[in-house]
């Protein structure tokens, strides 16, 4: 059985909100960035957001 690929439903708006809402709760105690750190934690949220840079 394939797994299909499914594009996630998420407006480019929500996703925005969402990324600076988690910049609130995230620690730069480590070396790693805010956007590093989103990319791994929302993939689909970050998924949106590169699609439209």
């Amino acid at each position: 059985m394939k797994r299909v690929s499914k594009k996630p439903k998420i407006s480019l708006q929500e996703a925005e909100m969402h990324y600076q809402s988690s910049g609130e709760n995230y620690q730069v105690d480590s070396g790693e960035s805010h956007l590093a750190y989103y990319r791994d934690k929302h993939p689909n949220h970050y998924q949106i957001l590169k699609e439209n840079v």
